[in-house]
């Protein structure tokens, strides 16, 4: 007996739907994983953890933080906009990474 408020098709009422993969964009992935294993990759990595480390340390002007700086708004805006978008870039391909593993299970 099917339960009653489920999706037509869902026999158990917890089965979370499943959407075709695109082949196009999981060759993308796989190229993106392997991408992830190269030194140039381990160099950028380093480098935008190196700028990610400068930029929670340093105002975007160069001055350290500190309790005698008085950084403005815009300073903090700047710094943390950096660090989000080169933290969204290593996740870009941490997630493709994961995308190829879970697709090869």
């Amino acid at each position: 007996m099917e339960p009653q408020n489920t999706l037509i098709g869902d026999l158990t009422g917890i089965e979370l739907p499943r959407k075709p993969i695109d082949e196009k964009e999981l060759a993308d992935e796989k190229n993106m994983a392997r991408y992830t294993k190269t030194a140039e990759f381990k160099r950028i990595q380093q480098w935008c953890a190196n700028k990610i480390a400068f930029y929670q340390k340093y105002l975007p002007n160069g001055a350290e933080v500190g309790l005698d700086v008085a950084p403005t708004m815009e300073d903090w805006r700047v710094a943390n906009r950096v660090i989000s978008e080169l933290q969204l870039l290593m996740n870009l391909y941490d997630n493709a990474v994961e995308a190829v593993e879970n697709e090869q299970k």
